[in-house]
């Protein structure tokens, strides 16, 4: 059922590296992404797996994650991503970069929902250098990264809870990540 999806597939910062992600299930992810809608058809959007051990790690050091959390720079060396999926836009298709963030966003809720189907955690980040990524990667400069997904088994289990004065997610002192949501009232329109 979808609304228990939406409550499992949280963002996971922590991650088993015993297991790795099978390079199959992102080419499955792949293939499910040519069907989601798409802004004008165009198709604009481009997908840059990473499963390289050392690439992997080149991605961890380009990634700022958790930016609420103090003194935070990512997963420990020992429970970090064993994959990236890396959305971008292909400006051969549109030259307009902000008319595809919506697409992103869809793309990265459809692996979410794959990836958690599949017992994967991913991680959305925004906060990446995509230049760096860009010629790590020889990418054309007609490929915009825009959007970094950090895959892995994952190694904790966020606790959702009602919001309570403030959304700013945080961490307990078992390491157990919180967050906090807001209620449906609050987020509703009255007329």
């Amino acid at each position: 059922m979808i609304s228990e999806l939406l409550i499992k597939a949280r963002s996971i910062r922590s991650f088993d590296m015993s297991r790795r992600i099978n390079e199959n299930d992102l080419l499955e992810f792949v293939e499910n992404l040519r069907f989601i809608p798409s802004s004008c058809n165009f198709q604009a959007l481009k997908y840059l797996l990473v499963t390289d051990e050392e690439e992997c790690s080149f991605m961890r050091s380009k990634t700022r994650w958790a930016g609420f959390l103090e003194n935070y720079n990512g997963p420990d060396e020992d429970r970090s991503p064993t994959a990236y999926m890396v959305i971008c836009q292909d400006l051969d298709c549109c030259e307009n970069e902000t008319l595809y963030l919506k697409d992103v966003g869809i793309a990265a809720q459809t692996v979410n929902f794959m990836a958690c189907e599949k017992g994967i955690g991913i991680c959305m980040i925004g906060s990446f250098n995509a230049e760096a990524v860009s010629q790590y990667f020889k990418l054309s400069e007609r490929i915009k990264p825009k959007l970094v997904l950090a895959m892995g088994y994952p190694a904790e289990s966020p606790v959702l809870e009602d919001e309570k004065g403030s959304v700013k997610y945080y961490r307990d002192e078992n390491n157990i990540h919180h967050v906090p949501k807001r209620l449906a009232k609050d987020i509703l329109i009255n007329k």
